[in-house]
């Protein structure tokens, strides 16, 4: 369209900050923030001239004179991001400003720009033209400048004319690169016809289980975008079946703000599947939302879905089971080094060492223990009962503890024993992921550790069950014993917990009542049944 006085004016950021969310990650200046910034975490910068002329209340974190020159105020290659909407035609020298907010840039950082089209907007001394703007500009001039300022050192990853729903601005995304003329611009290459993209903000299991929709897209055909966190995209950054990343910050953008930006979102990809709470607060209630108020049998019957069939429903894709973990080649190393090293362990304990030239590698029974998950009901308290019976019947065992840094306490009391080695704490996620999927038995609660391995048909899986169900959770999986608990009036309760507000605590351990009811004699005989079956292999 081409501007109009009648319609809506104002809140230009707004029209495009979904659009360029992966590129406002970090340290992020949004210059000429007016009352409000693009993001909550961006530092606004402003001259507060509008205040005084209009008598609006602007309250910048950074107030400067001129947004021209920001050296008083931003050291060099100290922001992430550059965010500037509806600003740069107001400033006289266009050159200075954009060679001062270069200046500021880090390497691989990007300067998000939102101007008037020279097109579609009054030009400058016309009739119904801003009386402040200084220039009209076109893509083509502020790219002319860039190169002037860079020598060509930058990547255009955004280049487009908005002109539609009251828009009449272009949207440049710049990338500041290192070196000079380093090839063609991103903007400008072939983009592919089907595209596909996956919305999912959660935890290490429910990345894993998103994961098992990547092969049927590539089957059919889509070019695969996922738009996670951080964290997320750790957990499956080298899937084969993953060709792009939209990668955005915890709460970078608000939670009240969400639905916009996945509905900015949908509109750019063929397909796009919103897979964000569609098991945590769908099959499995949050408290405050309705469903965790139901009656225990209504939740049981209308919570009690396979989380994979209902990931593919949503998706409208067929099921099929093929989550997998893909480890670099450098994780599989390292995961074989240690394992190797119990082998030579065990064989130096049975035949007394030091030297073992033509001695035979004594087998070893590899249990990787998950020890806990993010919730209190995700802690067996009986492992130190199960583990003393494992050392004393199973001689080819050896115990791999794994968790995080607070874990260590749960390997407390083991510290000498040589055939448990504790691991929390010391381990990536990646790592542990890597040795699960090298072990002959993974033991542990409802945790990324045992969805990784999920179909993994040579390792043995005993997974305690607790807020889910063998249906919603194990139902699929290969060569696995789901051990449910008996006589806990709440399980399965396909309830959320962080605490013991809505969940049994048994007092004198701290665990989960589903947990403490699931009995050690139990674990053990699933664990020895998986020793059996790797003793005759």
């Amino acid at each position: 369209m081409t501007w109009h006085a009648d319609d809506p004016q104002g809140n230009e950021a707004d029209k495009v900050k979904y659009d360029v969310v992966q590129y406002l990650r970090g340290a992020v200046l949004d210059l000429g923030c007016g009352p409000k910034k693009v993001f909550p975490h961006a530092l606004g910068v402003d001259n507060c001239v509008d205040t005084a002329l209009f008598g609006i209340a602007i309250q910048p974190d950074v107030q400067v004179p001129d947004c021209t020159d920001l050296s008083d105020a931003v050291n060099d290659a100290s922001v992430d991001a550059i965010f500037s909407s509806h600003l740069l035609e107001h400033i006289e020298d266009t050159q200075a400003a954009l060679t001062d907010w270069w200046r500021c840039l880090k390497v691989g950082g990007y300067l998000v720009l939102y101007l008037p089209h020279k097109d579609l907007y009054p030009n400058v001394g016309t009739p119904g033209a801003n009386p402040d703007h200084k220039h009209d500009f076109v893509p083509e001039d502020i790219l002319a400048c860039m190169a002037t300022i860079t020598g060509g050192a930058f990547d255009v990853r955004v280049n487009e004319v908005r002109s539609q729903a009251f828009e009449y601005s272009f949207l440049l995304v710049i990338e500041k690169l290192s070196g000079e003329g380093l090839g063609p611009h991103w903007a400008t290459r072939p983009k592919p016809a089907k595209t596909a993209c996956i919305s999912r903000f959660g935890g290490f299991g429910d990345m894993l289980q998103m994961a098992n929709l990547l092969p049927e897209l590539k089957r059919q055909g889509y070019h695969v975008t996922i738009n996670t966190t951080p964290q997320g995209q750790s957990i499956i950054q080298h899937d084969p079946h993953v060709d792009d990343w939209l990668i955005v910050d915890p709460d970078q953008v608000p939670n009240h703000e969400l639905p916009e930006f996945w509905a900015a979102l949908g509109r750019r990809f063929t397909k796009f599947i919103q897979l964000s709470e569609s098991i945590e607060g769908t099959l499995l209630a949050i408290p405050g939302r309705a469903n965790h108020a139901w009656p225990h049998a209504v939740r049981t019957v209308e919570l009690n879905r396979n989380y994979l069939e209902w990931t593919a429903q949503l998706a409208e894709l067929p099921y099929l089971s093929e989550a997998r973990f893909y480890p670099t080649d450098d994780e599989v190393g390292q995961a074989n080094d240690l394992l190797r090293a119990q082998v030579q362990h065990r064989t130096l304990l049975k035949h007394g060492g030091p030297t073992l030239i033509g001695v035979a590698s004594e087998p070893v029974f590899s249990i990787v223990w998950a020890l806990a998950g993010s919730s209190m009901h995700k802690f067996m308290p009986h492992q130190d009962a199960v583990i003393a019976r494992v050392m004393l019947e199973m001689p080819e065992a050896v115990v791999l503890f794994t968790g995080d840094q607070a874990c260590q306490l749960l390997e407390r009391g083991w510290e000498s024993e040589a055939r448990v080695v504790g691991l929390s704490g010391k381990q990536g996620i990646r790592d542990t992921l890597a040795l699960a999927q090298l072990a002959d038995c993974v033991v542990g609660p409802e945790t990324g550790v045992l969805n990784a391995v999920a179909f993994e048909p040579d390792v043995a899986k005993v997974v305690f069950l607790s807020h889910s169900s063998h249906e919603n959770l194990t139902k699929h999986w290969l060569n696995t014993q789901a051990l449910a608990p008996v006589g806990q009036h709440c399980y399965p309760c396909h309830q959320l917990h962080h605490g013991s507000r809505f969940c049994d605590e048994d007092a004198a351990t701290g665990a989960a009542m589903c947990q403490v009811r699931i009995t050690p004699d139990r674990i053990y005989d699933a664990i020895a049944r998986a020793y059996a079956a790797w003793q005759e292999r």
